[in-house]
């Protein structure tokens, strides 16, 4: 029961972050944006970001590319 639980408060944890994640790139991206035209849509500006994060962090802590 306790395994439980933890799984539960760790994808809570997870979910919460995402969304803090995409609340600060959005707001990030609203003050960055340059004044001409984009040549790339924003969803995939958006899922390139945060792949590029996710990346970041996995090197960061050694989850990706460790040996």
């Amino acid at each position: 029961m306790f395994r439980l639980i933890m799984l539960v408060l760790g994808v809570a944890a997870i979910v919460t972050l995402v969304v803090a994640l995409i609340t600060v790139i959005s707001a990030v991206g609203r003050l960055a944006r340059p004044e001409g035209e984009d040549t790339m849509p924003r969803t995939f500006q958006r899922i390139a970001f945060v792949v590029l994060f996710i990346l970041l962090i996995g090197l960061a802590t050694g989850w990706l590319g460790a040996v």
